[in-house]
């Protein structure tokens, strides 16, 4: 019987396969394909999904974006208003200058060259989405 490999090495797997050029498309099918359990949210089908691994950068959000992988725990990131008209929360950006961010280096999966290779491919990745740099954020 093969043993599962453990939350750790996942992560460390798909941080891996995307610095090596594999899409976040690619991974999700390959870790479905293997039987690999995706995170559990409540909300979702129990698969991987492309979004699960290459999440929102400017947020910081799910697997390749979150710093607590290589050992940084980042809050205030966030904030959290209700619409009054609906009453439903909406999560908002908060300005770069008021995180919070304290070094956790017992938290840590991947090394910052992996990180930093990864944090470039996705650079790329964005670049060749938008090649005359015409998107921008919006208002």
């Amino acid at each position: 019987m093969q043993q599962r490999p453990s939350e750790a090495e996942v992560v460390h797997l798909i941080f891996q396969e995307y610095a090596a050029g594999q899409s976040a498309r690619a991974i999700a099918s390959a870790l479905n394909a293997e039987g690999i359990a995706a995170p559990q949210s409540g909300k979702g089908t129990g698969t991987w999904n492309p979004s699960t691994i290459s999440g929102n950068v400017k947020r910081g959000t799910v697997i390749l974006n979150n710093e607590l992988y290589a050992g940084r725990r980042v809050w205030n990131r966030l904030t959290y208003d209700r619409d009054p008209d609906t009453g439903k929360r909406q999560s908002r950006l908060t300005p770069p200058s008021k995180w919070k961010t304290k070094t956790v280096p017992d938290l840590r999966i991947v090394d910052d060259a992996l990180w930093g290779r990864v944090k470039a491919h996705q650079d790329d990745v964005r670049q060749a989405m938008n090649p005359a740099g015409i998107l921008t954020d919006r208002p």
